[in-house]
C-alpha cells in the first residue's frame, strides 16, 4: 500500500481538504474505491484528487460498473489503536461487487482508496489517499469481493 503525498497530509491538517471539514476520516465520511487498470501510473507527489490527469482516465469501464468507485461506499469502518504495533489501523467489511461485466468486461490490477465529500461529490472533490495493487482481475459477469487484510486497509505508523 501507498499512501498519496496529499493523502498524508489530509491525515494530519484536516484544512488541506477542499471542503475544509474536519478530520479526514471521519467513520461517517464516504470511503469508496475505484477499480483501475494496469496502465494507471502512480504518482504519489503529483495526484491528489480523481480529477488529477491519468487518474480517472483509467479507471475499469464495464457493465454493472459505475464510474468513481461505483458510488458503493464502504461499510462497517472501524478505527482501532494498535499498541502492540505502535500504529492505528482503519478497517471496513470487505466490498462485493455485484455482477460486474457480462456484457463490456475490463481488467483491474490496481484500486485506489479515496475520500468523497458526501454523495453528490464530483471527481475533483474525491481526494486520493493510498493506492494497492491486487491480483489482476478480468470481470466476466460474476460477482467480484475485494478481501480486506484482518490488519486492516491502511495503517498509520
Amino acid at each position: 500500500m501507498v499512501w498519496y503525498n496529499n493523502g498524508k497530509g489530509l491525515m494530519l491538517d484536516p484544512n488541506l481538504s477542499p471542503v475544509g471539514e474536519g478530520p479526514l476520516l471521519l467513520l461517517s465520511d464516504r470511503i469508496i474505491i475505484a477499480l483501475m487498470k494496469a496502465a494507471y501510473a502512480v504518482d504519489i507527489d503529483a495526484h491528489h484528487d480523481f480529477a488529477d490527469t491519468g487518474v480517472s482516465t483509467n479507471e475499469i469501464v464495464c457493465t454493472g460498473y459505475t464510474a468513481r468507485g461505483d458510488n458503493n461506499p464502504l461499510a462497517g469502518k472501524t478505527v482501532t489503536v494498535d499498541d502492540a504495533n505502535d500504529r492505528a489501523e482503519f478497517d471496513a467489511n470487505d466490498l462485493v461487487y455485484t455482477a460486474l461485466g457480462n456484457g463490456t468486461n475490463d481488467t483491474f490490477d490496481e484500486i485506489i482508496i479515496m475520500r468523497e465529500q458526501d454523495a453528490g461529490a464530483t471527481d475533483a472533490n474525491t481526494m486520493l489517499l493510498a493506492h494497492a495493487s491486487v491480483s489482476s482481475t478480468t470481470t466476466n459477469g460474476g460477482n467480484i469481493t475485494l478481501v480486506f487484510n484482518a490488519e486492516g486497509i491502511l495503517q498509520l505508523s
